[in-house]
């Protein structure tokens, strides 16, 4: 009769139960993992450096890995990976921050790194040195390697979920097939979705704590390029128009102080960016004059201006008796007498108004058309002209805005706001839904929810006597009852089949339940 005893399942269940959070917590670990050591290359955050000198011992050394992670805000002290222009990835230690530029040393040279980046050209901020790893894992560098590695790991996880449900011990009676009383899938297999709910709380939790623990906003860099573009242009009218091609002296040409009197001057200005721009500024063509002593006297040949927008013009007279009266009394007043002067024509360009939103103020100190006077001409005196008629100047307006943070999840960047509240809602929710599930299947009745459906199970055919005669027999109505009790007991149904008898039995601990059919059921009984 010890074949008919029903196993008891509490330990079963529990062991279910442990192995389902096993697998969710496995899962989350994962996840984790994969948040955390990610390279960016697979959606990830972390950048793995391999040291390969000397310039940051005794702190690394050569085959030590660094794990850098990107940070809001670098500080002198922070040891940080930038991308240098012509050599790559560095690792040094941030000493200074300058005009929005940082400045770099190693710890072990006694030299600052020519190269000042940027925010924009580092790569992160060092979170993890674990030495003599590089060496180790320098195959890792690849994410190839890397994405192999993980997918082992994934398949690893669920690999075990899989053995670990098809190696759950079945109890006595319990029928894998699907056949029996419908039941709802979620009631069957309730340790899958009770380990996959947990799972979906410890992540929703996760992404919480990872979302309250970085603050809401975050201060970045930001640099917004402009240039600034000038035209000198000049001409002369001539008392002999014969002498020139346009019959005046034009831009380029000398002017000859026997022919003209006076030489009228033009500038236009431009601002050019990429970025939206409101300008506002002030402006005034002026003529310096000096000599290679470093005597210099400003003639004013324009009237002040003021302009709004990103251009302008402005025009100057420059009269060339003012020039040799300025000269003559420097001569006779000091007893020095020059062959040669400078003669500067600047329009004193002053620039505010702001750059996408970035305050900024800015002056064209390149804009200079330098010509030289003699006692018989006035021409240019530069080498590049070109360069000196149109001049160009560049520069970039730097700005620290506060913006909103976010967390980086695989290839989704998610606002911390948001992040916090899905990660508090989707926790309760996982929670609670994984609470119901339990007290759901704790009021069905554990062998219920996992067996019902060997309402309909097939009994075990068995020949000779079942029940023997010192163990108490209880009869039921139906053979239903008698399947209802084999579910919530989890004992086999076994039937006595002989000529004239068929009963069937199912053990309850001491007691033997018992249905018999009427002969009158079975057609092979009639038959015979």
């Amino acid at each position: 009769m010890g074949n008919l005893a029903g196993l008891p399942c509490d330990g079963a269940r529990s062991r279910g139960v442990i192995a389902a959070v096993a697998v969710a917590l496995l899962v989350v670990a994962v996840g984790c993992a994969w948040v955390l050591f990610a390279p960016p290359q697979l959606g990830g955050q972390a950048s793995y450096v391999i040291v390969n000198g000397n310039s940051m011992e005794p702190g690394m050394h050569r085959g030590d890995l660094a794990i850098v992670r990107p940070a809001d805000r670098y500080v002198p002290g922070d040891v940080v990976t930038y991308r240098h222009p012509d050599v790559g990835h560095v690792i040094h230690r941030i000493i200074e921050e300058k005009d929005g530029r940082f400045i770099l040393k190693g710890d072990h040279n006694d030299f600052e790194d020519s190269y000042r980046p940027t925010a924009n050209d580092i790569v992160g901020k060092l979170w993890l040195h674990i030495p003599g790893a590089g060496s180790l894992l320098w195959h890792l560098r690849s994410p190839l390697w890397a994405g192999l590695v993980l997918f082992i790991a994934f398949a690893g996880v669920f690999a075990g979920a899989g053995a670990s449900r098809a190696a759950a011990p079945v109890r006595p009676g319990r029928q894998r097939t699907n056949g029996g009383a419908p039941m709802t899938p979620i009631y069957r297999n309730w340790q899958d979705t009770l380990a996959l709910l947990l799972a979906l709380a410890i992540g929703f939790a996760a992404l919480a704590w990872v979302a309250f623990a970085r603050p809401g906003h975050r201060e970045v860099t930001a640099e917004f390029s402009y240039s600034q573009r000038g035209q000198f242009s000049y001409e002369a009218a001539a008392v002999d128009a014969r002498l020139y091609d346009a019959g005046k002296a034009t831009t380029g040409e000398p002017v000859y102080l026997r022919l003209s009197d006076t030489v009228a001057f033009t500038f236009t200005y431009e601002f050019i960016s990429p970025s939206p721009a409101q300008l506002t500024g002030t402006y005034q063509l002026v003529a310096e004059l000096g000599d290679i002593s470093g005597w210099k006297r400003t003639i004013p040949i324009g009237e002040p201006g003021s302009f709004a927008g990103t251009a302008f013009r402005t025009d100057g007279i420059l009269r060339l008796a003012d020039l040799q009266e300025q000269i003559a009394t420097l001569e006779v007043q000091t007893g020095v007498r020059n062959d040669r002067y400078t003669v500067t024509i600047r329009p004193k360009v002053q620039v505010e108004g702001d750059l996408s939103g970035t305050p900024f103020t800015a002056d064209f100190p390149e804009a200079a058309l330098p010509m030289a006077l003699d006692r018989t001409q006035l021409r240019l005196d530069t080498a590049k002209p070109d360069a000196a008629i149109a001049p160009a100047a560049t520069g970039t307006v730097v700005n620290r805005q506060r913006v909103g943070n976010a967390v980086r999840i695989l290839f989704v960047s998610v606002p911390v706001v948001a992040a916090r509240l899905v990660g508090v809602a989707g926790a309760a929710v996982m929670v609670a839904c994984a609470g119901a599930l339990f007290i759901a299947v704790a009021r069905r009745g554990w062998s219920e929810a996992s067996d019902a459906h060997a309402l309909d199970a097939v009994p075990v055919r068995v020949t000779g006597p079942v029940a023997p005669s010192d163990v108490p027999v209880v009869d039921v109505a139906s053979m239903e009852d008698l399947e209802r009790l084999a579910a919530r007991t989890g004992g086999i149904i076994l039937r006595e089949a002989r000529p004239g008898q068929h009963v069937c039995y199912v053990r309850d601990g001491g007691v033997v339940y018992r249905f018999a059919f009427d002969p009158g059921e079975y057609g092979t009984e009639r038959a015979a």
